[in-house]
């Protein structure tokens, strides 16, 4: 079965923080071709695909009606992450054991931090999202905010982040899978590992949101596997500036779909567990 692993599209109903960054047909065309080309058997949705922290979900459905209809009509399986916990469908995670008896396991991984893994820090999340939500009614704060958002996703330029602990919190699920796949953390990123002398493979699959479309393709019998990455050329200059008009979402430009889909390996670390 070839699985193509994408998460953290974060749609929501917001009309001040809003970050999905895609014409819904433009987004439908992208899945379109990454499952026509890779022959997709099944397109997983790894947390995160609706912002509740924002937006209740009838209002996000309303929004995206066209996306979401698509998506349940190629039988998409989805996976909860911490802002869509509270999803009244979709599962907390995905496994598949193929032939060989090797296990792919997928799950969204914020249960590798405190603030996003525990019911605690869910809430106190919940509560700032709230809080931001009414302050970025004023164009400034909310000009604040999706520069903030600009160095956070890495859209100036490198990105800072503890890759460290969700790397860790993959190997201790290596314990017991042979193929890991997160989200999360907006990262693409590929670890081979060594767990009790078994070769172990992690993945991350990076984000759908700020108009970048990423993922990956998995065979679960060959565990061969392809990343697919566009990102928005100039994405700095273009996707986190917010309108000039109060009270409105950020202007994000359509993609074009003659941009090209970088297709092909992530690159390899190697560590030891």
């Amino acid at each position: 079965m070839k699985l193509f692993v994408v998460s953290d599209l974060h749609l929501e109903a917001s009309e001040t923080l809003g970050t999905f960054g895609w014409d819904q047909e433009e987004f439908i065309a992208m899945m379109e071709t990454v499952r026509k080309t890779h022959s997709i058997d099944k397109v997983v949705l790894n947390g995160d695909t609706f912002d509740l922290c924002k937006s209740a979900y009838s209002d996000i459905a309303a929004r995206n009606e066209k996306l979401i209809s698509y998506l349940t009509g190629i039988n998409a399986l989805f996976v909860k992450g911490n802002h869509d916990i509270s999803l009244p469908f979709g599962q907390k995670h995905f496994g598949v054991i193929n032939g060989k008896g090797e296990k792919i396991y997928i799950e969204h991984g914020h249960r590798g931090d405190f603030i996003n893994g525990t019911a605690v820090g869910r809430f106190i999340g919940k509560m700032f999202y709230r809080f931001l939500k009414c302050v970025t009614r004023v164009s400034f704060i909310q000009a604040l905010y999706y520069g903030y958002l600009e160095q956070d996703e890495g859209l100036k330029g490198h990105r800072y982040y503890n890759s460290y602990k969700y790397l860790r919190h993959a190997v201790k699920l290596h314990r017991k899978y042979d193929v890991v796949i997160l989200g999360h953390t907006h990262k693409m990123e590929h670890h081979d590992t060594y767990s009790r002398g078994n070769y172990k493979r992690y993945f991350n699959s990076g984000s759908c949101s700020f108009g970048r479309f990423q993922g990956i393709v998995l065979d679960t019998e060959t565990l061969d596997h392809r990343a697919i990455r566009f990102d928005p050329p100039q994405a700095s200059k273009k996707y986190a500036k917010p309108v000039s008009r109060p009270g409105r979402a950020p202007s994000f430009p359509s993609v074009r779909l003659s941009e090209a889909l970088l297709l092909g390996p992530l690159h390899r670390t190697y560590s030891y567990a």
